[in-house]
């Protein structure tokens, strides 16, 4: 998967706590283990001038060639067993010929006729100490095997007073580098694995079908329906006024806009001169599709048109709490024959808009969804309503809402942002479009969004200014 660099800023905004809180974390590991965990280390040096006095031809052609390769051949005097055992023993230390040839470093100086020696251990006095024996034992050992070499200390041990080891800046700067990087990198591949919809542009991209609606959310997390649902509380009860407790009158002005643009999409969409049967559901459970019909019904009535919104979830509808109505007779009832159709339909505080709630729950939902009665059913309530919205159970989880699709003009799936997942998504489709359903659009509800700028423009268009 590739992305964009807009796509690439995009999600570093969007993780941008975690991208921080990771470089502060490896920051501070990172100073800890430097400054308190790892034991600070300690070196001292001396550096040795080899002097040539050779007279051969080759010396005479190329002095400093031969010079180095000279002290090459003193450094590898150095780096026998004879050499460290020798300083073991002169300088009566505790360590071991193996262990000072661990510690121990010997190296020419940028290519020159000087060499270092530099010892490295967990205390100043002992690196100090090691090196000061070295200075004395190394001239006389190289002289014993090669008695016409002459060699003097240029640069002489000194007790180091800094740790020459851990860096604990740089090892700081190094673990919130790491830090950064992790996070950036473990943030693009749960996008790449992350098969939940993230907007609109993701569904744009991954299928052939509209956007109706996009109802955005004004909750720090995706569980919004607590308050969707006061949204119809109190519009059910004060009739088509807008009063959202808790919420500003900006964000109530935005919610009221979201459901008016998918209900003039929506009229866009289905283009019947007959009364427009519409069918609302959803892959899986808690994505809004309830809420969503019950909103889009209102604001189709408050343009004059007469809606009949009914409940054909037969297993957990709930229609009938939007409107604090009584679940006594309804759909199930009908269909079974116990209650004749006049007396299902109820008025609500809402101009033109009436409910039927799903009534008694049946053992048999699906059987009755797919009955000649349903046909009936909704033949005699086709002539008496603009629109008559259906809603109905997660498609994934029963196939109530399959026997309809015959009966409806289209349906719309509702999904939500950062829950619905692709695969879900994907199969729901499947279904509806095996079953030959006319699918409309997707509604996408708890759709993020940047309340700064948004909710700005929104009352740029909804304030009463006499210069606009």
């Amino acid at each position: 998967m590739e992305f964009s660099l807009t796509e690439l800023v995009a999600i570093l905004i969007k993780r941008y706590v975690f991208i921080i809180t990771c470089s502060v974390a490896g920051l501070f590991v990172f100073f800890m283990v430097s400054k308190f965990i790892i034991n600070p280390s300690y070196t001292a040096s001396v550096q040795m001038y080899v002097y040539t006095n050779e007279t051969t031809t080759s010396a005479n052609l190329n002095e400093l060639n031969y010079a180095q390769k000279i002290v090459a051949t003193y450094i590898n005097f150095l780096q026998t067993n004879v050499f460290y055992k020798q300083v073991s023993e002169e300088g009566d230390l505790k360590y071991s010929p193996d262990e000072l040839k661990k510690m121990t470093s010997i190296g020419v100086v940028n290519n020159t006729e000087i060499f270092r020696i530099s010892v490295t251990t967990n205390d100043p006095n002992d690196s100090f100490k090691i090196a000061e024996t070295m200075q004395h034992v190394a001239p006389g050992l190289i002289r014993k095997i090669k008695s016409s070499a002459e060699i003097s200390v240029v640069d002489p041990v000194v007790l180091p007073t800094r740790q020459s080891s851990p860096n604990v800046l740089l090892n700081t700067a190094i673990g919130g580098f790491l830090g950064f990087v992790f996070s950036v990198l473990l943030s693009l591949l749960l996008e790449i694995f992350d098969i939940k919809v993230k907007g609109q542009e993701d569904l744009l991209k991954k299928y052939q079908l509209p956007i109706l609606g996009s109802i955005p959310s004004f909750e720090s997390n995706h569980k919004a329906t607590p308050k969707l649902k006061r949204f119809i509380y109190k519009v059910t009860k004060k009739k088509n006024q807008v009063n959202i407790e808790d919420k500003s009158e900006d964000t109530n002005f935005v919610l009221t806009e979201a459901y008016k643009s998918l209900r003039t999409n929506l009229r866009f969409t289905v283009r019947s001169d007959s009364c427009k049967k519409i069918i609302v559901s959803s892959p899986i459970p808690r994505e809004g599709k309830s809420t969503t019909s019950t909103n889009l019904a209102i604001a189709i009535a408050q343009t004059g048109a007469k809606v009949l919104l009914m409940d054909c979830d037969l297993r957990k509808g709930r229609l009938h709490t939007f409107f604090s109505l009584k679940n006594t007779a309804g759909i199930s009832d009908t269909l079974s024959g116990m209650a004749d159709v006049r007396d299902i339909i109820r008025p609500t505080n809402h101009l033109n808009l009436h409910v039927i709630t799903l009534g008694q729950i049946p053992p048999n939902p699906a059987e009755l969804l797919g009955s000649m009665q349903m046909e009936e059913l909704i033949s005699i309530l086709d002539k008496e309503y603009d629109y008559i919205l259906i809603d109905t159970p997660p498609v994934n989880i029963v196939s109530d809402c399959l026997s309809l699709v015959k009966l409806v003009d289209g349906v719309i799936v509702v999904v939500r942002e950062n829950i619905t997942t692709h695969p879900n998504i994907t199969n729901a489709l499947s279904k509806f479009e095996l079953a030959k359903a006319n699918l409309l659009g997707f509604v996408i509800n708890g759709v993020e969004l940047n309340q700064g700028k948004s909710m700005s423009h929104y009352y740029y268009y909804n304030s009463n200014n006499e210069n606009d």
